[in-house]
């Protein structure tokens, strides 16, 4: 068995070493607690229920038209959250680690939902792009949406 190489005037500890063990710590060190369910926009909601479910899948086909969404950078969305208007995804926005989906398609943004995504140190979010931001709704495609739901006179009837 050969002897571990040395080199002059390096620590044991050298960088690719160093390296390894910041990847391992950042994957293994535990992230901050997911946030609760904001619940879905009222255009994707399930009617007449009490609980939080929704049409997911409505939501998600949806999207396959771009011209029902646009990408906001994570402050503008803050500013419209914080101005009470409604934000909402059109894709699963899932951060790894942990890698659990933090948003569906058709899930409000909420400012508990904003403020882990800030908090996270994670290499990779799968549904947001750093260079755009998050792909959501435009209001004419939540005003579709929304009208969709709403029964026609003769199933109203």
């Amino acid at each position: 068995m050969t002897a571990p190489r040395r080199w002059p005037g390096r620590s044991p500890r050298s960088a690719p070493s160093a390296a390894h063990e910041r990847a391992v710590l950042r994957l293994t060190a535990p992230s901050a607690p997911l946030p609760d369910f904001s619940g879905f926009h009222p255009a994707f909601a399930d009617d007449g229920q009490s609980t939080p479910e929704g049409d997911v899948r409505r939501a998600f086909y949806l999207s396959y038209d771009d011209s029902f969404c646009e990408y906001l950078s994570p402050d503008e969305v803050q500013q419209r959250v914080d101005n009470g208007e409604p934000v909402v995804s059109t894709t699963f926005v899932t951060p790894y680690p942990p890698g659990f989906p933090v948003l569906v398609p058709g899930q409000l943004f909420s400012d508990q939902i904003l403020s882990f995504m800030r908090s996270l140190d994670t290499p990779e979010v799968h549904g947001f792009r750093a260079d755009l931001g998050y792909r959501v709704y435009t209001g004419k495609a939540l005003e579709i949406a929304a009208e969709a739901r709403r029964p026609s006179p003769s199933e109203a009837g």
